[in-house]
């Protein structure tokens, strides 16, 4: 009987990269908040910093703060970001609200009925 070796989700570093790819774009785009977009300096700032929970010397441990740090900051921004701006990135764009033309006629379908006519047909 051999062991069968739990093979890395593949999936798991494509939405990974997805995700900082995304996060990328939602940096530069106007539509996102400046308040927004201090999540992922933040994050940025906690990992490239000298000072952590866990010191990087305690390996593996002090690693994973880091990439913990990396996944919950960039799902924060996504989710900080306004969706419609993230669905037009990821691919889904949103169909647009229906504008009327101002200068169109306003119809109201509808039936009507004449009473009080000269045949008085109640």
């Amino acid at each position: 009987m051999t062991k069968q070796r739990k093979q890395a989700d593949p999936d798991l570093l494509a939405r990974l990269w997805q995700n900082l790819v995304l996060s990328w774009r939602l940096m530069f785009d106007r539509r996102v908040s400046g308040t927004a977009k201090l999540i992922p300096m933040a994050m940025l700032a906690y990992i490239l910093s000298p000072i952590d929970l866990l010191p990087d010397v305690l390996l593996p441990f002090g690693v994973v703060d880091d990439i913990g740090v990396l996944l919950l900051g960039l799902q924060w921004f996504i989710r900080s970001a306004p969706p419609g701006v993230v669905d037009e990135y990821r691919g889904g764009r949103r169909a647009p609200a229906q504008v009327q033309d101002p200068d169109a006629p306003q119809i109201i379908d509808g039936e009507y009925h004449v009473y009080g006519d000269d045949n008085d047909d109640y």
